[in-house]
């Protein structure tokens, strides 16, 4: 009971000392237009963060690499030695490649990573559908390669390559 006596004294004490400071915060022009912004502000629509898209992907990737579940397909792995050339050809290539192997996983039955590749793919596309994002791509006035002219490559090495560029967007 002491320390119940206690804590109600205490919260009584703060109670008070807030009541003062905030009605003395009241007293001038500064205090009451602050209060009024602050009840404004609490009728204003709360909008929730945009997940880090990059990031996303990223760990989708890394779980579909994890699974140790192979897809049997040469697929065609876009690189791009400089960050800012051909990314839009080259995310266009990743994602062609993406809907090949959720249609490998598809024809296999209880395949792992659909989960995980449909997430990589629906990211990816908001990334091109957004363009006023800041997480969107720079198109290259150069022209670039198209996805078939890219070498073929085993699964692994394409999440790899994937997993590299989207690394170097991470950094950006």
């Amino acid at each position: 009971q002491k320390i119940q006596l206690r804590s109600i004294c205490l919260h009584y004490q703060q109670y008070l000392t807030l009541k003062r400071h905030f009605l003395n915060f009241l007293k001038n022009a500064t205090g009451i237009i602050i209060f009024i912004l602050c009840c404004i502000s609490a009728y204003i629509p709360k909008t929730d963060a945009e997940p880090e898209p990059w990031t996303a992907i990223m760990h989708d990737l890394g779980l579909i690499e994890n699974i140790r579940e192979s897809i049997d397909a040469s697929l065609y792995t876009a690189y791009t030695d400089k960050p800012d050339e051909c990314e839009v050809q080259v995310m266009e290539c990743f994602f062609l490649e993406l809907k090949v192997i959720f249609q490998e996983c598809q024809v296999i039955k209880g395949c792992k990573i659909q989960q995980h590749v449909r997430n990589v793919l629906k990211n990816v596309k908001s990334l091109s559908n957004n363009k006023s994002s800041h997480y969107s791509l720079s198109r290259n006035k150069r022209p670039c390669k198209q996805c078939e002219e890219y070498e073929e490559k085993n699964f692994r090495a394409f999440i790899d390559g994937f997993k590299t560029f989207v690394q170097r967007k991470m950094k950006n």
